[in-house]
């Protein structure tokens, strides 16, 4: 009996440090993630584009975000909400947008993913999105010439920057909550 209770307190023990592994092991996703998108609609047409998932709010394997691109038959910007789920692998994840659909991916690196969102019914299409995380490093360099030696030490950081609501709003020249084609063309030239 002692055996069993003993194998079983240890065997606690071992689900109890899994778990918290698991939420320490997920891989961080916040941040501006931009890419390619290739579709498919239920007619056969097929179209390119560009998109952007901004990953806002994670909480170990949860996370959520907004998700924009401008569709050819339209001049404003789309966005749409989404949450999500990082798999127990670390590397599938799991979107519910807000509005209809459901993306599926996989992360092929620390910086990219591959997204497959799927619709049936009335606007049914097939969608690849191939992203990869904004990021940029900022470092700096601390040069001492200490006699005949030179000592050298330098950090960088990566990151990871939210700041795409910030520049919709900075792009939308008439500040009408919309951000137009035109608008968005005329601000990417002044940059």
């Amino acid at each position: 009996m002692r055996k069993f209770l003993s194998c079983s307190v240890v065997a606690f023990v071992l689900v109890l440090m899994s778990s918290f592994a698991f939420a320490d092991g997920c891989p961080e996703l916040r941040g501006t993630w931009v890419g390619l998108v290739k579709m498919i609609t239920k007619d056969g047409n097929t179209k390119e584009n560009k998109a952007v998932f901004i990953i806002k709010k994670q909480e170990g394997n949860l996370f959520s975000g907004e998700k924009a691109w401008f569709a050819d038959d339209k001049d404003n910007l789309i966005t749409e909400g989404f949450s999500g789920i990082i798999g127990a692998d670390g590397v599938s994840l799991y979107f519910a947008e807000h509005e209809d659909g459901f993306t599926l991916g996989t992360l092929t690196g620390k910086e990219n993913m591959s997204l497959y969102y799927l619709e049936s019914g009335r606007k049914a299409k097939a969608i690849y999105y191939t992203m990869e995380r904004i990021r940029f490093a900022r470092a700096f360099v601390d040069i001492d010439k200490d006699g005949n030696k030179t000592i050298i030490r330098s950090e960088i950081v990566k990151v990871y920057p939210l700041n795409a609501e910030r520049i919709m709003r900075e792009a939308d020249l008439n500040k009408d909550g919309t951000l137009s084609k035109k608008e968005w063309e005329e601000w990417k030239k002044k940059q």
